[in-house]
């Protein structure tokens, strides 16, 4: 991909005009307001009947992986900027292709719903509209996000697909396809703040540019009064999260935004002093070594999980202090929203995070995680 170069946040917000140029220099948008203030991967500037969308390989600081210019459907052909090297997008998306829950989430909690054609791995989707939709054929399943119907995504022309980037890894057969390929790698933030403003591309990318901006703003609110109350608590509990999975652990990495809302509810987070906003595997015994006394052990399932099936998975897994002590926390993902949820919303999340570790606080309302059962 050319290279391009743009100027960051800081510089909009000072009022200086912006620009997003293609290695020939051509223009794709002069002036504009730029509107990301938290993530470290999206810039976004709102133009005239367009806006800019500039994201940032997560892997790679120097290198923008995309530009999209996202046309508003009621602007002239001959009114449109020259585009150079960026995606055109005509918003608001008809007919779009989701792979994601997260996203599909998103993009409901907007009230766009209608818009969303078709869903790969349509059966761990949650969120009740959605579910409603795909179990009624309003929404098709093109089947597995790894190797989905090509014939069936021709067949439904949607005007974009939705879908996450992996490092060293492409889209796979959707990439020959003249459709629009959306990278999104909200993910790869490493603040909850920072991803959660990511709402604001989805909602440019519905026609519902004012709306998701009215909700990051309510989401920073909330989540900075949550964060102010976890990290004044009195005590700081260790937090140990997730479980091995065929004798691998995989863990968020110490700059990633899930370490990131362990400190922000006044928990301690055995591996926050590793690198990387992503995740590190681990080997059960190195985990044991180094969390083995934590204070409590939160636990994303698909499907519900007790103590005894906890260790019986693994034998180690009975080491572990919150074992005994009972503090295990689940959330069965299988029927719970959170992934549909938290990551525009991490306010609910870390609510859940700050009753749980600071139980004197009164906060008895949890939203996601229960605690397990012997």
């Amino acid at each position: 991909m050319k290279s391009f170069s743009f100027f960051v946040f800081a510089v909009g917000l000072l009022g200086v005009s912006s620009c997003v140029r293609n290695s020939a220099g051509s223009s794709v948008g002069e002036g504009g307001d730029t509107v990301t203030v938290r993530s470290d991967l999206l810039t976004l500037v709102d133009h005239d009947g367009y806006s800019v969308v500039t994201v940032r390989d997560p892997w790679d600081s120097t290198r923008v992986m995309a530009t999209y210019l996202l046309v508003d459907r009621d602007v002239d052909e001959e009114n449109l900027p020259q585009a150079g090297n960026a995606v055109v997008l005509r918003v608001p998306l008809e007919k779009s292709l989701v792979y994601s829950g997260v996203h599909g989430g998103a993009v409901e909690f907007l009230g766009e719903a209608e818009r969303i054609a078709a869903v790969a791995d349509g059966s761990y989707f949650t969120n009740p509209v959605l579910r409603k939709m795909i179990d009624g054929g309003r929404i098709a399943d093109v089947g597995n996000s790894m190797s989905p119907s090509v014939e069936r995504i021709v067949e439904i022309e949607p005007d974009a697909i939705l879908t996450s980037p992996y490092q060293n890894s492409g889209h796979g057969a959707i990439e020959s396809l003249a459709i629009p390929i959306v990278e999104m790698a909200d993910y790869m933030e490493s603040t909850p703040l920072g991803r959660a403003e990511w709402i604001k591309f989805i909602g440019r990318l519905y026609g519902e540019r004012a709306k998701s901006d009215s909700i990051f703003a309510a989401v920073v609110g909330e989540y900075g009064r949550l964060r102010a109350v976890g990290r004044k608590a009195a005590e700081h509990p260790v937090v140990l999260v997730e479980q091995p999975l065929s004798g691998v652990w995989a863990l968020p990495a110490g700059e990633s935004y899930m370490a990131r809302m362990i400190a922000d509810a006044g928990g301690v987070y055995p591996w926050a002093d590793t690198g990387g906003s992503g995740s590190i595997e681990l080997d059960p015994a190195a985990v044991l070594a180094r969390a083995e006394n934590a204070d409590v052990w939160f636990i994303r399932s698909y499907g519900p999980l007790t103590l005894g099936g906890l260790v019986s998975q693994n034998p180690l897994n009975g080491r572990f202090r919150p074992v005994e002590s009972g503090s295990v926390y689940v959330c069965d993902t299988s029927v719970c929203p959170l992934y549909d949820e938290f990551p525009f919303r991490p306010h609910l999340l870390l609510a859940d995070y700050v009753a749980i570790l600071h139980p004197s606080l009164g906060m008895d309302s949890v939203r996601y995680y229960r605690r397990a059962v012997r």
